[in-house]
């Protein structure tokens, strides 16, 4: 494959832009990033409790959903015209690990959006005539995924590769668990919720003093949080296949599982580098390969999934029934050459160049700055972490990969998940595999 010519190359020397920070009356972390000139205000209220702790699974990321519908005050059609008309936003999220809340809306609503959002964080009406309606509102989405190859390509990779640890699990939880979700399993996630370790990151138009005094009053109330419960790290599987059937598929979908490095460990950037240039942007290998010359697909792409508890590399792609086997071979042959051999300058300058780049375009705004504080406090790393990132993407040359490479890009550590024609699939991936097993549906019959 020929190296495209190099991007442009301009050197960044990256500071971490200006934050302050200040700790409420019950030990909660405050980080601002302050900014006169910017009208629009986020404030982000994280907990590190997620759907890793469900009893029943999807119960915490049905209770971020249900923060929104109604509080003690208001009704659920109260409350959003509440937030309505102040053109404000709240997102309440869970993913495996953390719950956020976040407001976003104009600087001069400060007052009434913190009101906003401490009213959703502590006082949750949870109505049970609202549970009724997003529960069948999440199972009837639930039932289109079914049909969708890549969800079940998706969910297939993460039951193979994760097994009995609760990564392995749908963090939404599946129809059958959904149905035994009460509004006593909300109440009891509430207040883990509130006991956990938690951080308000705050960004945008607002005098820092006058930010840190409103929280006080707001959240002071809290009992300083807990220790978080104690999660084993996931430890994947190796060398297997797992197949999602749908008989009916015109596609066959790829998500593939490559061991990764986290945030906090010396060879991140190397990692992150190498996998630029297996499927990061759109002069990457895979990329250029499978769409560019061969025309199977759209797009082809490598990306780094990083969780407090576990480090992968996923390779993604789509393509017709009639491609299959020969997509997954050329996706073998392009890991296995990635882990054995010594990249040369040019495509390691491209993949540098388009990481620099897309970091610069990442931090331009307060909000973007808030989001790196974010992952900093979120994954423990020092408040230098991105500045030490940044200098080191551009100081590795290809000697210096050598031992990345073949750590991390073998397909005898690989789990590949696919979703299709049962008979197709199966043979495709068998030959690149250890064994070959089928996605287990259980919870997500039709109720």
């Amino acid at each position: 494959m020929d190296t495209p010519p190099l991007l442009a190359s301009t050197p960044l020397s990256f500071v971490m832009p200006h934050f302050e920070s200040a700790v409420l009356s019950n030990g909660t972390p405050v980080y601002i990033v302050p900014s006169a000139t910017k009208d629009v205000l986020t404030i982000t209220f994280a907990m590190r409790h997620g759907a890793c702790h469900d009893d029943v699974p999807g119960e915490t990321c049905l209770t971020l959903e249900m923060l929104k519908q109604g509080t003690e005050r208001h009704t659920a059609r109260e409350f959003n015209e509440e937030v309505e008309s102040r053109g404000c936003w709240i997102r309440c999220a869970a993913d495996h690990d953390i719950s956020t809340v976040q407001v976003t809306g104009l600087g001069e609503w400060f007052d009434d959006v913190t009101d906003l959002m401490a009213d959703c964080v502590l006082r949750p009406r949870f109505d049970a005539e609202e549970l009724d309606k997003l529960r069948a509102r999440s199972v009837a989405d639930m039932m289109i995924d079914l049909s969708d190859v890549d969800w079940l390509a998706s969910r297939a990779a993460t039951q193979g590769a994760f097994t009995t640890h609760p990564y392995a699990r749908p963090r939404e939880g599946t129809p059958a668990s959904l149905g035994a979700i009460t509004v006593d399993n909300l109440r009891k996630v509430h207040r883990q919720l509130l006991a956990a370790p938690r951080w308000i990151i705050v960004a945008g138009p607002v005098e820092p003093q006058k930010a840190v005094k409103r929280l006080e009053t707001l959240f002071s109330a809290l009992q300083p949080s807990g220790q978080p419960q104690p999660m084993p790290p996931a430890v994947k599987s190796r060398a297997l296949g797992i197949v999602a059937s749908n008989e009916g598929a015109l596609q066959t979908s790829f998500r593939i599982i490559l061991p990764g490095l986290p945030m906090g460990h010396p060879d991140y950037a190397a990692a992150q580098l190498l996998t630029n240039v297996l499927g990061g942007f759109t002069l990457a290998r895979l990329f250029t390969i499978l769409r560019e010359e061969k025309g199977y697909t759209y797009g082809a792409y490598a990306s780094p999934m990083v969780r407090p508890l576990d480090a992968s590399i996923v390779i993604s792609t789509s393509v017709g029934n009639e491609f299959t086997a020969d997509t997954i071979a050329t996706i073998a042959q392009e890991v296995s050459r990635l882990g054995s051999q010594r990249i040369d300058e040019d495509e390691l300058e491209n993949a540098r160049q388009h990481i620099v780049g897309s970091f610069a375009r990442s931090c331009e705004t307060p909000q973007q700055t808030a989001w790196l504080l974010h992952t900093i406090v979120n994954y423990e790393l020092p408040f230098d972490y991105f500045e030490q990132y940044v200098r080191r993407v551009q100081e590795l040359a290809p000697d210096d990969l050598l031992p990345v490479q073949s750590t991390l890009f073998s397909t005898s550590s690989w789990v590949v998940g696919a979703a299709g024609v049962t008979a197709l699939v199966e043979s495709a991936i068998s030959p690149f595999v250890g064994s070959v097993s089928h996605w287990d549906r259980k919870g997500f019959e039709r109720p």
